[in-house]
């Protein structure tokens, strides 16, 4: 006797939860092992899907409802068709946008006394003009619309007892259960992106990985909770569990492209790619509370990757909380607390593990990984050919990721204390490093062998251990091993460390107390302006910034950072009594302060929390420093036409033979590429390391280059001795600003865009900062300033030498 198959009737009534508990268990077992049925049963959902699409309406009629969705006073079928309208409007996506960044700004003010906050938020409300009139009487009438076709669909859904229609099915609220706390970041190599989950916004924020600076937000709507990345489309995918809703953002150009509704059983809690098929996978959890307890059970659902149809779903007896796929495509992981089920290309399961909190599939074997807990701590065990024993690490499993060696990176809580703990492939303990976060995602970047813990919105970027750490205190050795600095013809002497005694040892990772909060001393000074008093009368004589942390000089030659975002600052130790600061620049892992005349480099090392001094023995004083993503400083000399760049790493330094430039700026772009100022030859170039290719542009300005920066857009902006403020793109230079007074410094908000930072005219007393276009108004400040930043929310800070630091909300606006 052949398969007897599901009726249409059977699943039609499966889709509207119509069968006899009985009856249901059989047909939900038939779907999972019959092919047919289960394309059927996906098949069945298209006709309602389409006649249930939100329909289509004109800016002027969407804008209402776009800003109803942000204040969450929009239902569900507004939203819907609020997204579709916004997938494909440019200007509506920038509305939307602008109007987040905003929200972002005034919900970030610090706490002050309340009347100041609320007439502060109110006035740069009402000051803000909209984008673009907003129509009542149309926004009413596009509600009416969306009622009427939402009454349509019903209706027709309800017809026939044929072929079903697809539905997005509306979950009980309490059938709710908790979204595991992972997918929240994904790093995408094509574009060097982090794109970050921003679920109180309803946003995916694009990053710099290195920095944390905000590239762009991109709004999605909804409650999204877990976000997965197609390599092979590019593309970065949103779940929302509570609209079983999967929005698609186009990595290219960061916009939204699409939002396909998922008609589900239970509540969706990850997604995930197949790398094999490139198809969507989606897991399901079935009920919740007591009863989804005493009997787990899921599903895990298959969506085309081209068409974005439901194509099977298969039910499994466990409660999925994250779906890992094996990179070459043969098996995936569904994980959950009770059991970890491996199944094969078609989702059928092939074997069953512990379960645990995380897995991962090794790189270069059939080894799988799971971390799961063993009592107080945490253990990583293995499992296929040849696998190594179970190792045991100290403290609460946390999440786990496979690495491209064959090994693995494992972080716990160990006490309130993060720990990141490289395992190879064959099982052994390379090393650990403390960060900040205690829990959240890990992403790492091969081509910086760096990593990067996310939680909440929070980062620490740490590079990977090397050396098997040493005592409680997580101490480790120094890292080996490093990119080779470009060489060459001309030989150049290797830098030599001055004696010292921590010079040669392996320091333990400090972890540095704050010596205070400044943002609750924050005080008022004008409209939108605080100052923020530093502790123990700190006055910053030099400082710079690298993603949320200024790095400050003190009077006293202590190194200092403030964390732009918690308003902590903390001190790290001193700089030799004699050391003469006269450029100070921030990268990942370091932090450079160099002598003009003897050459002489500082360097701190951010995550040991070690200050060392070395002599370079330089034959012309240096004109120029600059430092980027490869931690490389980069010293350009004002009588030589060398570019040296020194790896503190190696403490190697090696040159370039600029052929006659003297160079009096620099700056690095987002790609590494090196671009200098030649007042001299009145030229400016760009260096490639890569490729070691140099060119170098006629550009005729008056005064001195006294400032140079590349934006987000790679436009190269520089500043003049006279005041003038040029953007240089395409091998032309644009004049845009002209102040008859020093360009001091430029900086780059939170949105990658140039400001400038200058004295106030006239003598005054006093700096001012604007954008670098000459877009607003400029912002000044009655006291001196050393330096121009903005921390990855918007806030300008500027280091104020007497002992504070200036802060206003006007980069966010």
């Amino acid at each position: 006797m052949g398969i007897v198959h599901l009726s249409s009737e059977e699943i039609s009534a499966l889709i509207d939860g119509e069968l006899v508990p009985a009856d249901e268990r059989r047909a939900r077992q038939h779907l999972g092992e019959c092919e047919s049925c289960s394309a059927e049963y996906a098949l069945s959902f298209r006709l309602d899907q389409e006649l249930r699409q939100p329909p289509i309406l004109s800016c002027d009629q969407v804008l209402e409802l776009l800003s109803a969705s942000l204040d969450r006073e929009a239902n569900e079928a507004e939203q819907a068709a609020g997204q579709r309208h916004l997938a494909g409007c440019a200007d509506c996506q920038a509305s939307v946008r602008s109007w987040s960044a905003m929200t972002a700004a005034i919900r970030a003010l610090p706490v002050l006394a309340p009347h100041v906050r609320v007439d502060l938020a109110i006035r740069e409300l009402a000051e803000t003009p909209r984008l673009r009139p907003l129509a009542p009487v149309r926004g009413v009438a596009a509600r009416a619309l969306i009622a009427v076709t939402a009454v349509i669909a019903i209706v027709v859904a309800g017809l026939g007892t044929g072929a079903r229609p697809q539905t997005a099915l509306v979950p009980n609220p309490s059938d709710r259960v908790l979204v595991a706390g992972a997918q929240q970041v994904v790093f995408n190599a094509r574009n060097n992106t982090l794109y970050v989950l921003d679920v109180m916004s309803a946003a995916v924020d694009a990053r710099e990985p290195s920095s944390n600076e905000l590239k762009v937000r991109i709004p999605v709507g909804g409650e999204p909770t877990a976000l997965a990345l197609n390599e092979v489309a590019n593309t970065i995918l949103v779940l929302d569990s509570g609209q079983k809703r999967v929005t698609e953002i186009d990595a290219s150009s960061n916009t939204v492209i699409g939002a396909t509704t998922v008609a589900l059983t239970g509540t969706p809690t990850s997604i995930s790619v197949d790398p094999g098929t490139n198809n969507i996978i989606v897991a399901t959890v079935s009920g919740s509370g007591p009863a989804a307890q005493r009997s787990p059970s899921g599903a895990v659902a298959v969506i085309n990757g081209a068409t974005k149809q439901l194509e099977t779903v298969r039910e499994i007896n466990i409660a999925p909380q994250l779906v890992v796929p094996d990179p070459r495509g043969s098996r995936t992981a569904i994980v959950s607390a009770n059991a970890v089920t491996i199944v094969d290309s078609s989702y059928k399961v092939i074997e069953t593990l512990p379960g645990g909190v995380s897995a991962a599939f090794s790189r270069r074997g059939e080894h799988v990984a799971v971390l799961s807990a063993s009592g107080p701590d945490a253990q990583v065990s293995f499992t296929g050919a040849s696998a190594p024993g179970v190792v045991k690490l100290q403290g609460t499993p946390r999440a786990m990721i496979a690495l491209p060696d064959g090994g693995y990176l494992v972080l716990v809580d160990a006490g309130g204390r993060g720990r990141a703990t490289k395992i190879a492939g064959d099982g052994g303990v390379v090393g650990s490093v403390e960060v900040a976060m205690t829990g959240g995602d890990l992403v790492y970047d091969a081509a910086t062998n760096r990593f990067t813990v996310v939680a909440a919105g929070r980062f620490d970027t740490a590079e990977m251990p090397t050396q098997v750490a040493l005592g409680s205190g997580s101490p480790s050795a120094n890292a080996s091993g490093s990119a080779s600095p470009t060489s060459s013809p001309t030989a150049s002497p290797s830098a030599s460390p001055e004696s010292s005694p921590a010079s040669s040892a392996s320091p333990a990772v400090a972890a540095a107390s704050p010596l205070a909060n400044v943002l609750g001393q924050a005080r008022l000074i004008s409209t939108g302006l605080y100052t923020l008093p530093l502790p123990n009368d700190l006055q910053p004589q030099i400082a710079t910034t690298y993603g949320s942390r200024l790095w400050f000089v003190d009077q006293s030659n202590g190194v200092n950072w403030f964390d732009t975002g918690t308003g902590e600052v903390f001190h790290v130790g001193s700089l030799r009594a004699d050391a003469k600061i006269n450029f100070w620049v921030a990268g990942p892992s370091y932090v450079f302060g160099v002598d003009a005349t003897t050459g002489q480099v500082n360097v701190v090392d951010v995550r040991r929390q070690q200050i060392n001094a070395y002599a370079t023995n330089v034959l012309s004083p240096v004109s120029a420093v600059a430092t980027g993503s490869d931690d490389r400083l980069w010293i350009g000399l004002r009588d030589g036409s060398y570019l040296l760049a020194f790896d503190p790493k190696t403490r190697r330094m090696d040159s370039l033979d600029l052929a006659g430039a003297r160079i009096s700026a620099l700056t690095i772009d987002a790609q590494g590429r090196i671009l200098y100022a030649d007042d001299s030859r009145e030229t400016v170039g760009l260096f490639d390391p890569k490729t070691s290719r140099l060119n170098e542009v006629a550009f005729t300005r008056r005064g001195a280059t006294t400032a140079l920066l590349v934006d987000n857009t790679s436009t190269l902006w520089l500043g003049t001795s006279n005041g003038e403020v040029y953007a240089v793109r395409g091998g032309l230079a644009r004049l845009t600003v002209s102040l008859q007074r020093p360009i001091s410094a430029f900086a780059t908000d939170h949105t990658g865009h140039a400001w400038y930072l200058a004295p106030l005219p006239g003598g005054l007393s006093g700096y001012s900062y604007a954008p670098a276009d000459g877009s607003k108004a400029p912002r000044s400040v009655a006291g001196p300033a050393v330096s121009l930043s903005f921390n990855p929310i918007g806030r300008a800070l500027l280091a104020d030498p007497r002992g504070g630091i200036y802060m206003s909300i006007e980069g966010a606006l």
